[in-house]
């Protein structure tokens, strides 16, 4: 969901941005200590009135702390609302493979000898290997990428970003603002800890002089501009008042974005006014009190019935060497047989079973089996390694072959075997491991006399179809006038001032929050057409 900000399984969708200032719930006076300072002074301000909060005891105090802060609806349950991973853990299994991530290294300044460590501002439930691979990796943008799990990106660092450091964390485009806000609430508000020391004799002063205490150039460049193009959502706003709920203070370049740039921005030196009369005011979506009248325009354009190639869900064929792309997901099948992969193995762990049959109707699936493998691609080197998920999103290894005529998984995409080169053709899509496919441990293949996904050296069995997953992006027409913002959070759409959203047997909603799974209708008259919408 972004700006398209899609994620993954939740993901923002939003089409274009305005960058305005949003004043979140704030108690009534809580900022106004901060009326007419600037420079230094206002950034003292800033730390006096959050500095001091309720410490919550790290571990399960926590994650105690999470569910006011980091909870989301999916499907109906409640989930982790993980920013390193499209993984959709319900809250009701407790945790299981997830860990607190602290989104800035607590090895940066000592690890658990301050409060530092337990303020729940910078920390988050995280996949574990989310949470590893990212490591204590200065935030930056990325010139090369190493590894991927489609939301965490790691590699070397864009030209003249880094401070030094051979590694990197990019976050998906659709948390971009979201880390920048809080790695600004960390700096200002804990610029007397012992930041700078050095781990494992690699220095950590990546983003900041230790002495005196300042980000560098190239950071606070990085940080107001990703704070700036990925506005204040409504994930963190609401994250923003759990916080408050728990430990009883706020992130104000949450509640103030345009903060920031009076502390380091163009505007430093200028007087800050907590009223906003230097900048335009709120924009709400507005709640229509009758949830039943028909649409009021005389002449709308009428939606156009369902592509089932643009809904989130469905598979598309992969039609051409462009349809292969990292950070994708895919369904490999049998081209003949139209049967899928699973990721169940044999004994000996030498193949993967197929699924039953699947219904493919001109050249799209629409129910996907419950049992097949969800494949994701990462690049790798000049190839891909391929992710193997279940279809509830669960990570389960990446495919490794280590002889002919086995396929297996393994916990690692740097293992020898992961990297494959993926080649379309008229044929299907070529898995080949090793120089060529008839060298090497070979090339992935359906062998339908005796049922099995495996790898072999020879071309005398079934080639591969790829099946590219839709995301909710896809489903979502493009807005015209750039004046507009639609998101899409979760199973709530967000709208702007004067529109109006619809059930596809015309309803009108009385708001966006906690909508059904399905399709809705975008109205207003800001915009040149109908927007369709997928809640997923």
């Amino acid at each position: 969901m972004d700006i398209m900000k899609s994620r993954l399984s939740s993901f923002v969708a939003a089409l274009c941005a305005i960058a305005v200032p949003v004043l979140a719930d704030a108690p009534a006076g809580y900022y106004n200590s901060l009326e007419g300072k600037t420079g230094t002074e206002l950034m003292k301000a800033v730390k006096a009135v959050v500095r001091k909060h309720t410490v919550i005891s790290y571990g399960d105090g926590t994650w105690n702390a999470f569910r006011k802060t980091d909870v989301r609806t999916v499907n109906g349950k409640e989930c982790w609302w993980d920013m390193y991973s499209d993984n959709n853990v319900p809250v009701s299994s407790g945790h299981p493979g997830m860990n607190i991530e602290h989104s800035v290294a607590n090895s940066w300044w000592g690890g658990t000898k301050n409060d530092a460590y337990k303020d729940i501002v910078h920390l988050n439930p995280s996949d574990t290997e989310g949470n590893s691979r990212k490591s204590n990796y200065p935030l930056t943008e990325l010139g090369s990428r190493k590894w991927t799990n489609g939301v965490v990106n790691i590699g070397s660092p864009k030209s003249g970003q880094g401070g030094g450091s051979s590694n990197g964390f990019e976050p998906h485009d659709g948390y971009k603002g979201d880390f920048a806000r809080t790695y600004m609430y960390m700096f200002v508000v804990y610029d007397d800890i012992n930041w700078g020391r050095t781990s494992g004799g690699q220095n950590v002063e990546w983003m900041f002089t230790a002495n005196p205490f300042e980000l560098k150039a190239w950071a606070k460049e990085l940080l107001l501009r990703w704070s700036a193009n990925d506005a204040v959502s409504q994930k963190e706003r609401d994250r923003n008042d759990g916080v408050y709920a728990a430990q009883k203070n706020r992130n104000p370049f949450i509640d103030l974005p345009d903060l920031a740039d009076y502390i380091w921005g163009e505007k430093k030196g200028e007087p800050y006014h907590v009223d906003g009369s230097h900048e335009p005011g709120p924009v709400d979506p507005p709640v229509d009190p009758d949830p039943i009248d028909p649409p009021v325009d005389p002449d709308p354009e009428e939606p156009t019935p369902e592509d089932p190639s643009l809904v989130p869900g469905t598979y598309v064929l992969v039609a051409s060497q462009g349809d292969i792309r990292a950070g994708e997901s895919y369904l490999i099948l049998g081209s003949d047989s139209h049967v899928a992969m699973s990721l169940k193995q044999n004994k000996e762990k030498t193949f993967f079973e197929p699924t039953s049959e699947v219904s493919i109707s001109g050249g799209v699936i629409t129910n996907a089996p419950a049992d097949a493998a969800l494949i994701t691609l990462e690049t790798l080197g000049d190839g891909y390694a391929l992710r193997a998920s279940d279809m509830g999103g669960n990570s389960k290894g990446y495919l490794f072959s280590s002889s002919v005529k086995t396929i297996n998984l393994t916990d690692y995409s740097t293992t020898t075997g992961v990297k494959a080169k993926l080649t379309y053709s008229s044929q299907g899509v070529a898995v080949v491991y090793g120089s060529s496919a008839s060298s090497g441990t070979g090339a992935l293949y359906y062998n339908n006399g005796a049922p099995r996904f495996t790898t072999y050296t020879t071309n005398g069995q079934e080639r591969l179809d790829f099946y590219r997953k839709v995301k909710d992006s896809s489903a979502v027409d493009e807005i015209e006038d750039d004046s507009c913002l639609v998101e899409v959070w979760g199973n709530n759409i967000l709208v702007p001032e004067g529109a109006s959203i619809y059930d596809l047997n015309g309803r009108k909603l009385m708001n966006g929050e906690n909508l059904a799974r399905g399709i809705y209708i975008v109205t207003s008259p800001a915009f040149k057409k109908a927007v369709k919408v997928a809640v997923k």
